[in-house]
């Protein structure tokens, strides 16, 4: 999985997710919400329950100028959803994707500074995303997602890279064929535990992508990744192994603590194609139940050569 700076790569994140490497590229929160989103398909989803309307947002006006469904799209025409309600949540859904499922986050507004102010809360971060926001005289929604991380201080000023939203509908509710996930549902990971493993790798790998493209290096902490994973859970224990001297490659592993469960080795990597950085993910399974990770991945040497798992362990398919 190859993901890069350049606006004719894009990611598809293992489950077809055809979104703009702009969008990718300027925010581990992006990132971040596309790995709740990608973890829904392992999740329970139900039609989001319409709550009371809260009167007090009808007197503010850029809040009620903000309710309502908001698109940004690039030249190749794919597509992020935002819809604002005025209970303050915040639906995210990727309309080009197979699998119609939204992400519902927390938001919160103060239009009283210049910039506005726009605070998300991330269900996997105890610390929101703190932004800037405006409306422009055309109508569109300029919202800073660069460099806008949870813990991270508020920026101050737009850059040339802010992104641009356009409002599509007035509607605050998602359309009825997709359905909501958030992070108080149930775990259906109860019945297929080794999905856990296999999803906290796969999150860590795109993230790491993410986080490479804004610092030109790999995380080495969790913090650093702003996923809030849990090192230790009753299933696996997790770890980020850097590689020294090599800043081109980060390895992941999640060690299982049941007999009956397998382990997971992850790696994110760099390689230079035609001029340009690439950053590639690839996960190797043990063949069978073990609680020693795969040993490191022989990354390859040539463009159509995959990475190539050690002895007694698979390379897990996209």
């Amino acid at each position: 999985m190859a993901l890069t700076q350049m606006p004719k790569i894009f990611p598809h994140f293992g489950i077809q997710l055809p979104i703009a490497s702009k969008l990718l590229s300027s925010s581990v929160f992006i990132a971040v919400l596309m790995t709740v989103h990608a973890t829904v398909l392992a999740q329970p989803s139900t039609t989001p329950i319409p709550t009371q309307f809260q009167p007090s947002r009808e007197k503010n006006p850029i809040a009620q100028k903000l309710l309502g469904q908001w698109q940004a799209q690039d030249s190749s025409l794919n597509t992020i959803n935002f819809i604002f309600t005025p209970e303050g949540k915040l639906f995210v859904y990727f309309p080009n994707s197979s699998n119609l499922v939204a992400g519902e986050f927390k938001y919160r507004i103060n239009a009283i500074p210049k910039p506005m102010h726009l605070d998300v809360t991330i269900p996997s971060s105890q610390k929101p995303v703190l932004t800037i926001f405006e409306l422009t005289a055309d109508g569109q929604l300029r919202v800073q997602l660069q460099d806008t991380n949870p813990g991270k201080p508020r920026p101050t000023a737009f850059s040339s890279q802010a992104s641009l939203f356009k409002k599509i509908s007035d509607a605050t509710t998602l359309p009825d064929n997709i359905k909501v996930y958030n992070s108080e549902g149930e775990n259906q990971t109860s019945n297929q535990p080794e999905l856990e493993g296999k999803q906290i790798i796969s999150s860590i790998n795109r993230v790491q992508q993410a986080y490479y493209l804004e610092h030109n290096t790999f995380a080495k902490t969790f913090e650093q990744l702003a996923l809030g994973i849990k090192p230790e859970t009753e299933r696996y224990r997790y770890q980020i192994v850097s590689q020294g001297k090599q800043p081109q490659s980060v390895i992941s592993t999640a060690a299982a603590k049941k007999p009956e469960l397998r382990s997971y080795t992850g790696i994110a990597f760099t390689r230079k194609i035609k001029g340009d950085i690439l950053t590639f993910t690839a996960i190797c399974e043990t063949d069978k139940p073990s609680d020693i990770p795969p040993i490191t991945p022989k990354l390859p040497i040539k463009e159509s050569q995959a990475v190539q798992c050690p002895r007694g362990s698979h390379l897990l398919s996209k």
